[in-house]
Formats: C-alpha cells, structure tokens, sequence
C-alpha cells in the first residue's frame, strides 16, 4: 500500500443542504482540512450551504438543476470533468446515487481515483423504484470505479459480485465535539425526530403513535425538526387534528445537538433508510430512541434491541406506540438505554472513520 502524507480531495454532491449526506461531507472535510488535506466541495444541483465548513474548504457550485434537459446534462458533464482534469491526482468522492452516475461519466478515460458512496436505499432512485435500462447503467458505471462505499451490509448485497468485491462497508461519523448530554431525569419531556420532511420518513407514523400516548402522558410534547416537501401536508394534518398546543414544526436547526442533549427521546419512523446521522447523534448525545428496522439496516447496525435502543417493524403503529408508553412510564429503563446509546462514540468517532476512508485513497 502506497502512502502519501496529504491528499487532494474532490467531493461531489447535489448540495450542501441540511441533509445527513451533507452532514458526513462536512464532518470528514472539516477533519481533513485540519490534517492538512486539500478539499474542495462541488456541487452540481444548487448552492445551499447549511453546515459550518472549515475556512481552507473550497466549496463552490458549478451546476444548477438540470430539469431533465439533456443540454444541461451535457453541460454539467462538462463542468465536473473540466475540474477533475486540473488535478489527475486528486481523490474523486461521488455523494449517492445520481452524483456518482454524473461523476462516474465524467471521470471516464481519466487518472483520478474514484470512490462511489452509496447513501440510501440502492432499490431506489430518487425515491422511486429504480429498474429496466437505470439499474443496468448503474451497475456498469458503478463496476468502473476503484472502490464503492456503503452505509450498510444489506445495501453492499444488493449489488452483483463484481460490484461487492470492489465495495466496503463504512458507517458515519460522530463529530468530534459532540457535547455530553445532560443526566436523563433532567431532560425536557419531549419526543423529537429530525430529517427532511419526506414520504421516505413516514412522520404522519410518528405524529399517530405519539398522539396514542396522549391520554397517559399529557406533559410530553413532540417536536420535529426539519424542512420538506411534505411539510404543508403535515402541518394541515395536525392542524386538521387541532393538536397544535402539543406537535411544533421546528425547522431546520444548525444547533441540533444542542436541542439532543436537553431532550428525553428520539424517533426514526422511516420507511427505508441507509444510517440516520440523526438517529446516531441521538444516542451519543444519551438519548433513549426507538427506529424502525428498515432496509437498507441502518438502524439495526446502531441499536442492540432492548439494550441501547428499541427496533419495531417498519410501518407499525402499535409497536411504536408501546415503545413510547414504555420511554415514558419507565425512567429506569430509558435511563439504561440512554447510557448504552452513549458509547457509540468510541466506535464512531470521526478520526476512526475518516481512517478507513483514507485507506480507500491508496489501496491497490
């Protein structure tokens, strides 16, 4: 293995918007800054930047939307191989599925090292089914890059062998300066989740199960952090339900820790997921939390049911709802799942993590 003591880093990404692929692209480049690394961020959808980047990070946009239309296509093509050509020693790192299939042509014929990273669920594109002519693209783009990244064991399985030999499982990283949470019976009594307010999520799931726990637990509140497509439908759905004293629409947050550490429980009701940078913030900040095991098995990677987390099946209204009942009737319990929870920081930590990437920079 070929070692060199500074990379040249591309990342490439829709956009640095508030999202949990956004999130690990700011973690690990804030990281590599400090060691010395060079990093630039390009993205190719829009130009929202919502995390705090290092002042030495290059970040800039070089494409808006496409639309579908082919010439923008061609265009942004263009544009990403004009800036992989300035360097052919620079390390290409392609953020989900449409950003690596937009890099993977533009780094065709070139040196540059490619690294793929799978973010979600592989079975789908742009949350649709991905099938027919898309699937079989994929996979031979996918088949040209020097490695691929996958959250998750279950979604490095649902690629073909040539695929999977050329893949490696990474999980997120924690934030070096996670704060440390506060003791669990000092915390707010309130329910929170976070992420984009999509279909994907299922917080209408959420919203039904919390609303089952009102009767035996008035004083707990639930709050959603987050902004989406589905928010007026959310919001016209509580507001149908005339529960606006106990359910808030918090917005997108950029002190989100902050609001972790003050709080009792979290929830991940989605319907399908890679690794929830939420969900994982949560437990190291010593939340007690309850997430659906849903595919592509990034909950199931985190929590150990009924030790630091509890799992319920996708879709489940009841099971959610008796995990609920329970956080809430029983301290001693939360308070033991939200001291295991904590010890995801060890194993996550972003120097741990950003290693395994970096062995990815030179591995032959």
């Amino acid at each position: 293995m070929i070692r060199k003591s500074s990379f040249n880093i591309i990342f490439v990404t829709i956009s640095m918007t508030g999202g949990g692929t956004e999130r690990v692209i700011a973690t690990l480049s804030n990281y590599w800054c400090v060691k010395g690394h060079r990093v630039h961020i390009l993205m190719i959808g829009g130009d929202n930047i919502a995390y705090e980047l290092d002042e030495s990070v290059d970040v800039r946009s070089i494409s808006g939307a496409t639309e579908g239309r082919a010439v923008a296509r061609l265009c942004r093509i263009k544009k990403l191989r004009d800036e992989f050509k300035k360097d052919d020693s620079a390390i290409i790192i392609a953020m989900g599925t449409v950003v690596s299939l937009f890099s993977s042509v533009s780094a065709l014929g070139l040196k540059n090292r490619l690294i793929l990273s799978e973010r979600n669920d592989p079975n789908r594109l742009n949350h649709r089914p991905i099938k027919g002519y898309e699937k079989i693209l994929r996979n031979v783009l996918y088949s040209k890059a020097d490695r691929i990244v996958f959250q998750t064991n279950m979604a490095l399985e649902c690629f073909p062998k040539r695929i999977r030999d050329i893949g490696q499982v990474i999980m997120n990283p924690i934030r070096h300066d996670l704060p440390v949470g506060k003791d669990y019976p000092e915390r707010r009594k309130v329910v929170m989740t976070a992420g984009r307010l999509t279909e994907q999520k299922n917080h209408k799931l959420l919203i039904d199960a919390f609303l089952k726990t009102r009767n035996e637990h008035p004083e707990y509140r639930l709050e959603i952090y987050g902004e989406g497509e589905e928010k007026h439908i959310l919001e016209e759905y509580i507001k149908d339900k005339g529960i606006e004293d106990i359910i808030s629409f918090k917005g997108f947050s950029d002190d989100l820790l902050s609001v972790m550490r003050d709080t009792r429980i979290y929830v991940s009701s989605s319907d399908w997921e890679g690794i929830s940078n939420s969900l994982t913030e949560a437990m190291a900040c010593g939340m007690a939390v309850i997430a659906t095991d849903c595919p592509m098995g990034g909950s199931a990677m985190l929590i150990r049911d009924g030790e630091n987390g509890i799992l319920t099946k996708v879709g489940d209204l009841d099971a959610i709802s008796i995990a609920l009942n329970r956080l809430m009737s029983d301290d001693a319990f939360a308070y033991d799942l939200s001291d295991q929870a904590q010890k995801l920081r060890e194993d996550l930590i972003v120097e741990n993590i950003a290693e395994k990437w970096e062995a990815l920079f030179t591995y032959q």
